[in-house]
């Protein structure tokens, strides 16, 4: 089909469409071109605006997720390298108890709960902590001998962080 043809075919098609808008009168062909241009600027802001803008929301959204990881990384660097690493693969002393706490202040950690059960077992109750923390330090006691007999983990009220409650055992 040659460009001519296309024309004369799209001339067609708007003759009656044409002849029908030149037949109303001055003022309904205000009111027509007036939603004309009204239905250009909705589709434009459909087709164009609310994409963008959505896009743009969501490219921020995951910006923040990244950021907020990213400063989760950088502040727990030390502690991910020596996890990775084994640490420093100690064993606890005799009094292995104290150095249970000793190592909850190391992670940052603050113990709400601590009460020894008898010479061989601890139970232990932290609230509203870094739960990345909190798992990265079980993880040190347990490569110094220390024996989780009893955990119970559950979300805390802020985000990326814990109630764990638990029993270590030597």
């Amino acid at each position: 089909m040659s460009s001519a043809d296309w024309k004369d075919q799209l001339r067609q098609r708007w003759k009656p469409i044409v002849h029908w808008y030149q037949s109303r009168e001055p003022r309904e062909q205000k009111v027509l071109q007036v939603l004309g241009v009204v239905w250009v600027l909705v589709m434009l802001y459909w087709l164009v605006w609310a994409p963008a803008v959505n896009g743009r929301n969501a490219a921020r959204s995951q910006y923040v997720t990244n950021m907020q990881t990213h400063n989760w990384i950088t502040a727990n660097a030390s502690a991910v390298r020596a996890a990775a690493t084994g640490g420093s693969r100690q064993r606890l002393p005799a009094n292995w108890v104290s150095e249970v706490s000793r190592s909850a202040n190391d992670y940052g950690l603050t113990l709400k709960g601590f009460s020894p059960d008898g010479t061989r077992a601890v139970r232990i109750q932290l609230e509203e902590q870094p739960a990345g923390q909190t798992i990265l330090w079980l993880q040190s006691l347990q490569e110094k001998g220390v024996q989780l007999s009893n955990l119970e983990m559950t979300p805390g009220n802020s985000s990326g962080t814990a109630t764990v409650r638990a029993t270590l055992q030597q």
